[in-house]
């Protein structure tokens, strides 16, 4: 059965990654990984199926509607994790052995059913960190410094981290008069902002039920945006309690500290679109692209749903997708694949000559180079075409002259020059 074209490709909303494509992510995969280690995090892994009702547990309907969902070959259901923080949130309600407070991070896929589009694949790579087993404002203060320091790390330029609480969000939507069985309704709407109309905005705050005034109140309040240096002062014009107040004023001092407040602003339209968040919540944001590029906030309940124990848990995950299209727009990603150090191209088959090769092949690559060896089918003009399209650094040709005289013919692929090296160089000898 020979399959057509359309049906080689891969499965919508997902990519085929070959090397020129792999290798840019995984130089932003260690520069990320760099900085979650530098401030002691370790890296996790869990496995790509969950158990559906684990995924479900505090979702929100809308992420509910995109996971992956089916029956094993035992009837079970299972669904792909839609992201890192429910898997890590389930490891450690039973790895009670852990020592609090807990700092992982993973890169690695994630899965959602969604309408694929610029920005949006269904299958892409996330990075991220959770702190788990600590409520101090500081733990708070911390994640928002990894994920500044991150975002410098890449070289990503010019970008901003948009925070808010949704301990703010609720004692406000209580003002407004919103019951707690409209809220969880009235979240979701307000982070559909920016992705539909305001009149659609309005529209969808009236079908649940709220008047006018209310719903123009609300829509409001998501416009709300101020550097974070105004961001008590705003607070308190809006009636927000004093314990609120303290909280974020001691966040503010301590991202002074970690010396990354000023990448920091207060918007209170970002409300997230997870049901398990608690408290402090944010997005990052880059100019001139519209989609977020990561963010996170403190979910202090989401361990207890798995556990029946209170773990207070905070963290942030970024899209690297996302990330790249970002670099790529700023020509800061370094396209193309590793450099091979050495192609051995033996001109004779004798096996003397062959087995001479493939000693200096193992010599090399005992030495850390990356050693390519030719198989025979290819003439020596074809093998250095070839080299010279694979990234070859060093081209070397083991023929009879050079066997006889004790060398190897080392062509330098990048000026073409040629020089003969002593086999004893390499720790060898014919």
């Amino acid at each position: 059965m020979v399959f057509d074209d359309k049906d080689l490709r891969p499965v919508r909303g997902m990519r085929d990654l070959t090397p020129e494509e792999y290798y840019p992510m995984l130089q932003v995969f260690d520069k990320l990984a760099r900085i979650a280690e530098s401030f002691g995090y370790l890296r996790i892994e869990t496995p790509a199926l969950e158990y559906y009702e684990i995924l479900k547990a505090k979702a929100g309907e809308d992420v509910i509607n995109e996971i992956y969902y089916f029956k094993d070959k035992a009837g079970r259901e299972v669904g792909l994790r839609f992201d890192m923080t429910v898997p890590v949130a389930r490891v450690v309600s039973y790895r009670v052995d852990v020592p609090k407070p807990i700092r992982w991070y993973y890169i690695t896929k994630v899965w959602r059913y969604d309408e694929p589009q610029h920005g949006r694949y269904r299958e892409f790579h996330q990075f991220g960190i959770e702190f788990l087993g600590t409520s101090s404002v500081r733990a708070d203060a911390e994640v928002l410094a990894v994920g500044v320091e991150s975002l410098r790390a890449i070289d990503i330029g010019d970008f901003r981290i948009r925070i808010n609480d949704r301990r703010v969000i609720d004692q406000l939507l209580s003002k407004i008069g919103v019951t707690n069985e409209v809220k969880p309704s009235v979240l979701r709407i307000m982070d559909k902002r920016g992705k539909v109309t305001e009149d659609e905005l309005l529209r969808m705050l009236r079908d649940l039920g709220l008047n006018n005034d209310a719903s123009q109140e609300i829509l409001r309040l998501a416009n709300t945006s101020e550097t974070l240096d105004k961001a008590i002062d705003s607070f308190r014009e809006l009636g927000v309690g004093e314990e609120f107040i303290k909280y974020h004023s001691e966040l503010i001092e301590y991202l002074d500290m970690y010396g990354v407040r000023n990448y920091m602003d207060l918007d209170m339209g970002i409300v997230r679109g997870l049901d398990y968040y608690t408290g402090i919540v944010f997005e990052m944001y880059v100019p001139d692209y519209k989609l977020s590029v990561g963010g996170g906030g403190r979910y202090d309940n989401l361990i207890e749903i798995y556990s029946g124990k209170l773990m207070p848990a905070s963290g942030f995950a970024m899209g690297i997708e996302r990330l790249l299209e970002v670099l790529e727009q700023r020509g800061t990603l370094k396209r193309g694949t590793p450099q091979i150090d050495y192609y051995i191209y033996v001109v004779s088959n004798e096996v003397s000559h062959l087995s001479l090769g493939y000693k200096l092949m193992r010599s090399l690559r005992a030495n850390g180079s990356k050693v390519v060896i030719d198989t025979g089918e290819k003439s020596l003009r074809s093998a250095l075409e070839y080299a010279s399209k694979i990234n070859v650094k060093y081209f070397v040709i083991v023929g009879p002259r050079e066997i006889s005289q004790g060398v190897v013919k080392v062509r330098d692929m990048s000026n073409w020059s040629e020089r003969d090296i002593p086999l004893s160089e390499f720790g060898l000898n014919t």
